[in-house]
């Protein structure tokens, strides 16, 4: 590349909007302090006994925690007895995973900064098991991408590794009652609560878009007085499991087994979640 062109790339990627996953998962730390669920320890523990059942850490120890966030589950799963490379693209998060693997005295886990698409900081078939859980995918505006992340997880996965992969089950999702479902004026579904459990009270919004199976979702922190409003929107998508094995196989893998739940309850139309083992065989 000239020196002309990298100038052109770099104005190229300036001007380019700032995705929105840069900035929900960023410095404010609105989705760490409002999102019960991954506040909750014992969820926490629920998926790293999950990952240990399904891919023992004897049998499959080098794991890849792709869009490992804070190392809310890398710290543990290195505690576990795997030897642990968290991924992200939050510095911001990585840091905080780097903080948390130093407070459990954990030499088991190392932390890369990196884009899910573009994992060619690592080698062909360097893991025995990446794992991406609690709904980090989907994030991206194309399918096209979302499948470029599975066929890097693919390629980095060694012969017979397992990939295990966690999505909110979008069918289910749907199948809350009208009572809590209201129309949207395009035609889409929205979902508002509110939780103050931890003594601070946070505003979900959930916009459901029928056409894209997306869900943008908006968390706001009301303001004390002279304070400012915090807030930030996620917009993601959400599969049923038929779509998500789908894309799987479209990445050349194979799905071993779908199940509905942590505690690997075998899949149903209301399952909360789809817990995906997917093989490189």
């Amino acid at each position: 590349m000239t020196t002309q062109e990298a100038t052109q790339a770099a104005t190229q990627e300036a001007t380019q909007p700032t995705p929105w996953y840069a900035e929900f998962f960023g410095a404010n730390d609105l989705y760490t302090d409002s999102d019960i669920e991954y506040q909750d320890p014992g969820l926490t523990r629920e998926m790293v006994d999950c990952v240990t059942a399904l891919v023992p850490p004897d049998s499959h120890p080098r794991l890849l925690d792709l869009a490992c966030g804070t190392g809310r589950h890398s710290v543990p799963l290195a505690a576990a007895g795997y030897r642990v490379t968290g991924v992200d693209q939050s510095p911001h998060y990585l840091a905080q995973a780097a903080r948390r693997a130093d407070h459990a005295h954990s030499t088991g886990a190392v932390f890369t900064r990196a884009d899910m698409r573009d994992l060619s900081a690592f080698a062909d078939g360097g893991f025995d098991t990446v794992v991406n859980l609690h709904t980090s995918f989907g994030f991206f505006a194309t399918e096209e991408e979302e499948l470029q992340v599975l066929r890097e997880v693919r390629r980095v996965l060694a012969p017979g590794g397992r990939f295990v992969i966690d999505v909110i089950n979008r069918d289910a999702f749907l199948r809350q009652t009208s009572e809590v479902f209201g129309a949207h004026p395009r035609d889409r579904f929205v979902i508002r609560t509110y939780d103050d459990s931890t003594g601070r009270t946070f505003l979900h919004e959930e916009i459901f878009d029928p056409l894209t199976s997306r869900i943008s979702w908006t968390v706001t922190e009301p303001a004390a007085p002279g304070a400012p409003v915090r807030t930030s929107t996620a917009d993601y998508r959400v599969f049923s499991a038929h779509e998500l094995t789908g894309l799987l196989r479209r990445a050349g893998f194979t799905c071993e087994a779908v199940y509905g739940d942590y505690a690997r309850t075998p899949f149903t139309i209301h399952a909360p979640s789809i817990v995906v083992v997917a093989t490189t065989a």
